[in-house]
């Protein structure tokens, strides 16, 4: 990407990243406001928040690498930390609400009346944060070194320095304004390009029924059939049967299939 566009746009998310965050710091005046923003935030705008944490760089690089490396089967991925979302909402963020508590370890201790366990669940809460604040750094250091072609600890400092900035002046309420901020221009950023991928898809002359269209194999493929099937052959075909096929059974035996429709059995391979 030509660095004279790409230095800018990322300036300016990060001031109006700092922007948003010092609306929040004007509004922050006490304790509750500074760690759980006086339990105040809405449904809209929490949703927003966490959403926009969601949408990380693990999610938003990460998981998109993984499905381009990996295949779809990595779309479980995102599945599977929506769940623990769940799973915290209903076992941990409920309870500690009611128990007036600001933070894991607080919780901890008032219900079990230990320090040991205060310690050893903020040694979790660090642990865990620190492994998932890793790849949000080498994430912006990689975004960065992309667009601009700075070193890649260059990103990782600067969001670093902004986020701590923000966190420590104005607490749970401008992480709030900031994450769901973060959120709508992610979103932004996802759908836009979609939008003109489908036009320009539609404008090329997208088919109209993909679906209906016969399979097709650029190379050669063995095919095992689970359960018992017709297949349709428009032109005739040859191909090496281990199985059952139009009630005659074969062991690895060159068929020249005729076109017409064939009834191919449960578990036999096709090559």
């Amino acid at each position: 990407m030509n660095s004279s566009y790409a230095i800018p746009a990322v300036a300016l998310v990060v001031v109006a990243t700092v922007l948003v965050g010092a609306f929040g710091l004007r509004i922050s005046r006490t304790t509750s406001d500074f760690y759980v923003a006086s339990r105040t935030v809405g449904p809209r705008l929490n949703a927003a928040a966490i959403s926009g944490e969601y949408l990380s760089a693990a999610s938003f690089l990460g998981i998109a690498g993984l499905v381009l490396v990996q295949g779809p089967d990595m779309l479980w991925y995102p599945v599977g930390y929506t769940a623990g979302y769940l799973v915290l909402l209903l076992f941990v963020a409920a309870p500690l609400r009611r128990s007036g508590a600001y933070t894991l370890p607080d919780f901890a201790e008032a219900r079990l009346a230990s320090q040991g366990v205060r310690r050893l669940a903020g040694a979790f809460v660090v642990g865990v944060g620190w492994l998932y604040l890793l790849p949000q750094l080498q994430g912006a250091g990689l975004t960065l070194t992309v667009l601009s072609g700075a070193p890649d600890w260059l990103g990782g400092v600067i969001v670093a320095v902004v986020v701590t900035a923000i966190v420590a002046a104005g607490g749970m309420r401008s992480i709030t304004f900031v994450q769901a901020f973060q959120f709508w221009l992610k979103l932004t950023a996802l759908l836009v390009p979609a939008l003109f991928l489908v036009l320009a898809w539609q404008g090329d002359g997208a088919p109209g029924r993909p679906f209906e269209e016969p399979a097709t194999f650029r190379e050669q493929r063995s095919v095992r059939v689970d359960d018992t099937l017709n297949l349709k052959l428009e032109e005739p075909l040859t191909v090496t049967v281990d199985g059952t096929v139009d009630g005659r059974a074969r062991d690895g035996v060159r068929v020249a299939l005729p076109a017409g429709t064939h009834r191919i059995e449960a578990g036999t391979r096709l090559t």
